[in-house]
């Protein structure tokens, strides 16, 4: 299950990526204008809505991944790697997706884009937010930080950039010996 939600995770935002591509590229792709005309049906809310129905499914994942995290299936090292190499990987597509949507507001007309793009990518620092609770909790289970530090980091997991920062951090506690 750790591998699932960490593959979904790492997927979905590179599926939100993907959005502006497809709006922007249609016509200029066969690819894309097939897939806009036969999958799509000219409808951008056909692969929004595709989006979203995966998003949900990967919330729940996450949530049920929490749920069997905390009785301690996977060591605090897997779970804070793990979630390291999630929230490294996912960098690219975010960055992506800021430049895109800092094109769509300078462009004024298709603003809407970027509006949306805010709301899938806060949707998806969601789910990240809720993988890396798990590593935080087996931290604290295991003695690496206090309750006080697990609901800090905890937290800043939910916040675009500290996430990373955060998740690094997580990482590098977890390989502490104590020595």
């Amino acid at each position: 299950m750790k591998n699932a939600a960490a593959i979904g995770n790492t997927i979905f935002i590179y599926l939100i990526a993907l959005l502006p591509v497809l709006l922007f590229a249609n016509g200029k792709s066969r690819l894309i204008t097939f897939l806009w005309e036969h999958i799509f049906f000219n409808n951008v809310f056909v692969p929004l809505g595709i989006i979203l129905l995966l998003g949900f499914s990967l919330y729940l994942m996450n949530i049920l991944f929490l749920l069997n995290a905390r009785h301690g299936k996977w060591t605090s090292q897997e779970l804070c790697k793990t979630n390291m190499i999630v929230k490294l990987l996912q960098v690219p597509a975010y960055l992506f997706i800021f430049i895109a949507g800092l094109l769509c507001t300078v462009m004024i007309f298709p603003i809407g884009i970027s509006f949306a793009l805010v709301l899938l990518d806060i949707f998806s620092i969601g789910m990240t937010g809720l993988f890396a609770c798990t590593a935080f909790h087996a931290l604290k289970k295991e003695q690496k930080i206090s309750g006080k530090m697990q609901l800090l980091y905890s937290l800043a997991s939910f916040l675009f950039c500290a996430d990373i920062v955060i998740a690094l951090i997580g990482y590098k506690l977890s390989t502490d010996t104590g020595s």
